[in-house]
């Protein structure tokens, strides 16, 4: 059985997280995908991964052989570019996750000059919502907003924003402006719900350098950005977020700053790479292009 093909059936059994999963992606039976698994373990005699009927887990051995499968794979992608006349150039595939409204953004607006660069390397890029868990899950790249424990995982500062409170002039022109963050329990409020916080996030103001907690009358919950931002300039309530979804609408006048003289803290924006994955050409080279971005609008 070919060693680098089963390498493949492995690093793809970690990346998706299942062996049914995996197959699909590599177009095999389960059968075979176990096979290719079963024979690595058995030539090693070691076992790469701890298997339950929910989850898999990688050994300590398992860590090691994903590493080193990864930096073989990647250089054999390296050794098929220059005989193929493209010495250089980047090849693979790089799966990154982001919160919808910062991929839509910010993400999406790069990738035709990404492509123009490295149009070897495909993107698999997945927006949606995952809160603000730091898990790779898959990902080779994860890029999330505010604090967060990433284990074995490099973490690159890609920027900082900072939430804030915004409502559009005409709902403000109907029931009044907040004054203090207490007036806010009197307004309808837009809040962000997400897999961690289904029931919407406590919104937290800073007076007087002590942190104020109060829970806003909730009309309307999202978990995107941009459907927040988008009922809030329709009037639908007052909405905190973060600034760098709402600086363009609060610019053009759509949108109106609350309590500007409230410092909140800032938010960091970071990419977490799994270790693993870090030193992968194809990786470094999207993640390069994130450090580039301007993550403000």
């Amino acid at each position: 059985m070919d060693r680098l093909r089963s390498m493949e059936v492995f690093v793809e059994i970690v990346d998706r997280g299942s062996m049914s999963r995996a197959a699909a992606a590599l177009g095999m039976s389960p059968t075979m995908v176990t096979t290719h698994l079963a024979r690595i373990e058995q030539r090693l005699g070691k076992r790469l991964l701890d298997r339950t009927t929910r989850r898999l887990d990688l050994t300590r051995e398992g860590r090691h052989f994903l590493e080193e499968a990864r930096r073989i794979l990647t250089q054999v992608d390296a050794v098929e570019n220059d005989i193929m006349g493209v010495p250089g150039m980047l090849h693979g595939r790089v799966r990154i996750d982001a919160p919808a409204s910062v991929g839509h953004r910010f993400i999406v607006p790069a990738l035709a000059v990404f492509r123009q660069a490295h149009p070897r390397i495909m993107l698999d890029l997945s927006l949606g919502d995952r809160g603000t868990t730091f898990r790779a899950d898959g990902f080779d790249i994860v890029v999330r907003v505010g604090e967060g424990h990433a284990d074995r995982a490099h973490v690159s500062v890609l920027g900082e924003t900072r939430f804030v409170h915004v409502a559009s002039p005409a709902y403000l022109a109907r029931r009044g402006t907040p004054v203090t963050p207490a007036d806010i329990v009197h307004h309808d409020g837009i809040v962000y719900a997400s897999v961690d916080r289904p029931d919407g996030s406590r919104w937290r103001y800073w007076v007087d350098g002590a942190p104020q907690w109060l829970r806003p009358s909730a009309v309307l919950s999202f978990n995107d950005g941009a459907a927040i931002a988008a009922a809030a300039i329709a009037g639908l309530g007052i909405a905190r977020t973060l600034e760098m979804l709402v600086l363009a609408e609060i610019d053009d006048g759509r949108l109106v700053r609350l309590y500007d003289d409230l410092v909140t803290e800032p938010q960091t924006i970071s990419a977490v790479v799994p270790l693993d994955r870090h030193a992968i050409p194809a990786v470094a080279a999207v993640l390069d292009v994130l450090q580039s971005l301007r993550w403000t609008v």
